[in-house]
């Protein structure tokens, strides 16, 4: 289910929902501190909620956006760190009200599903915010997917239209003909990389065009469905994680609580310059990092891919203050001889996300150049994208935690056997979370959202966690079984199921395994067919161009006699990780 999005992000302060604010007559306060609030419930719940209240304007996500840019129209909103390609924040405003009516103009009608296939570029988060405003809903989509993988997704959310670019256009091209049909407009993004499919729209028309139409109007409310990234449960198959605007803008607001003093404010003289790095299809980089911070006027350089030059490259030629990232790009920050001080000689705020970072991972980069933590603030978050991104906020002194619930939300820790509230530190249990910026639920699959969805809207995350003294929360394991390889998440089952289509293979079980730059990474344990011989590179070879680099088995394959099971069938993938210790 979750993708574990750590994330981090921005300022202010105010409150989200009513049940919060009011906190009635069936909650007693149970204690108090300057950080974290207790309260009991009616049935002995026992609730963490946050420092602070927040409040959020009932207002649409791209509308939410753009709100205060009369304050700094030409600065610059969003840049191409390859090409670049540049759009200052009255321009983007235009272009996405423009893509909007193009896309409207075409055919599609409001509530429409959108799919949104490219890597970081200034035109992938204009086509996302112009499709909003246009009154549909966005599908994002790895651009790195296999042609198959794209159809599953394409299959379950069964866009009107897609949104790609040209370096990737064949791929999606292929997907898009094998389940769509024939005449779904197909629009592409010039990324230089080639010519586009013929066919095809220029992405680049949409804006052209949609200067000479006539403003769009739309009946959506807050409450309706904006995005629908695609997240996998505690087990099973990806899944769409329906996200509305209330969900995205009050997480934006509920973040900047949190986060916001790590971000100067954009006035006529300063503005922050981050890198977009973490991938927008991603609800890390969608919500944690790009629209927050469009929102409060910071200006974005995309790169498309992490390649450690370029990415240096962009981080010195834009003189980046403020970084989002992933643990494998703090270590390789700390550890790779191209980067000097010259990089980071403008950063004052770094932020970790996706997966755990420990203090010695930090401490081996501000060693390095002998920075001073009061020069550079580092912060860790924790989400998922049911989460529609921030769920709790570290601040950079517990590395190895979680930190506290984020501002204007509430949270739970539950034993997984008698379903009752834990209240003694130290002892681990399920953690729930509640508050605006849950999800809606899943897209046709009411047995999975009932299955992570209580009927007061807690969310089960499938996280195993404890809280200390101090009540930071700490994750000790995953009751979900999801493969985190670089923040990236692996479900299982679709390794499994692929696996058992080749000819010598009988059954499969797929595990993660710790990797000292990937975080984890697939190890099979393979039961071969009677008679059958087959070795370790058939099997990696058998999975490669089926999916994508990052789900490959990069752990390796075992050959065993059995797949360890429940009596209802379940494989006990932690019987498999301790019995075959690699």
């Amino acid at each position: 289910m979750a993708t574990h999005a750590f994330r981090g992000i921005q300022r202010l302060n105010r409150v989200l929902d009513a049940s919060i604010r009011t906190l009635n007559s069936t909650l007693r306060c149970a204690s108090t501190s300057s950080q974290t609030r207790i309260v009991s419930g009616s049935n002995g719940e026992r609730i963490f909620l946050s420092a602070n209240d927040i409040s959020y304007p009932e207002t649409l996500l791209h509308e939410f956006v753009w709100n205060d840019i009369a304050n700094y129209p030409d600065h610059i909103a969003l840049e191409c760190g390859i090409i670049g390609k540049k759009y200052t924040y009255a321009q983007a405003k235009d272009a996405t009200n423009y893509i909007g009516r193009s896309l409207r103009n075409i055919g599609l009608k409001e509530g429409d599903m959108i799919a949104l296939v490219a890597p970081n570029f200034p035109d992938t988060v204009l086509g996302l915010l112009g499709s909003l405003s246009g009154g549909l809903i966005v599908t994002t989509m790895n651009p790195y997917y296999t042609a198959d993988e794209m159809s599953k997704q394409l299959l379950i959310a069964n866009p009107k239209a897609i949104i790609t670019s040209a370096s990737i256009a064949s791929i999606t091209l292929a997907a898009t003909r094998a389940c769509l049909p024939p005449e779904t407009p197909f629009i592409v993004i010039d990324d230089k990389t080639g010519s586009i499919p013929e066919g095809s729209i220029p992405f680049d028309d949409l804006i052209t065009r949609g200067k000479s139409l006539s403003p769009v109007s739309t009946k959506a409310t807050c409450d309706n469905i904006a995005i629908l990234p695609f997240s996998s449960g505690t087990t099973g198959l990806p899944k769409g994680v329906m996200l509305t605007h209330r969900n995205l803008v009050s997480n934006i607001m509920m973040s900047q609580s949190c986060f916001g003093e790590s971000f100067h404010p954009t006035t006529s003289t300063y503005q922050e310059k981050i890198p977009l790095i973490i991938p927008f299809f991603h609800i890390y980089g969608l919500s944690g990092v790009a629209l927050s911070r469009l929102a409060f006027g910071a200006k974005m350089v995309s790169i498309p891919k992490f390649i450690p030059e370029t990415f240096l490259d962009v981080m010195q030629k834009c003189k980046a203050t403020s970084l989002f990232c992933v643990p494998p790009i703090i270590l390789f920050l700390s550890a790779s001889p191209l980067v000097k001080m010259q990089h980071l000689e403008h950063i004052h705020s770094i932020t970790s996300g996706a997966a755990p970072l420990s203090k010695t991972d930090v401490d081996k980069l501000f060693n390095k150049f002998h920075i001073d933590s009061s020069t550079i603030r580092f912060r860790q978050g924790y989400g998922l994208t049911e989460t529609s991104s921030v769920a709790f906020c570290e601040d950079g002194k517990k590395f190895s935690s979680i930190g506290k619930v984020v501002d204007g939300s509430k949270a739970r820790l539950v034993n997984i056997e008698t379903q009752q509230d834990i209240v003694t530190p130290g002892e681990t249990g399920e953690l729930w979370i509640k508050g605006p910026h849950i999800m809606k639920g899943y897209l046709n699959n009411e047995a999975a959202t009932k299955a992570t969805l209580t009927e007061d809207k807690w969310l089960k995350t499938g996280d195993i966690a404890y809280f200390d003294e101090d009540n930071d929360f700490f994750i000790t394991d995953r009751m979900k079984e999801l493969i985190k390889v670089k923040g990236f998440q692996v479900p299982p089952a679709e390794l499994e199921a692929l696996l058992r289509t080749h000819p010598d293979v009988d059954e499969a079980a797929v595990v993660g395994i710790p990797h000292a730059k990937c975080g984890e990474v697939p190890k099979a344990f393979i039961v071969a067919s009677k008679g059958k011989k087959p070795t370790e590179d058939d099997i990696k070879n058998f999975l490669k161009g089926k999916v994508s680099d990052y789900k490959e088995l990069k752990g390796g394959v075992t050959f065993i006699n059995e797949i360890p099971k429940n009596a209802s069938g379940k494989i006990l993938r932690m019987k498999l990780k301790n019995e075959y210790q690699s």
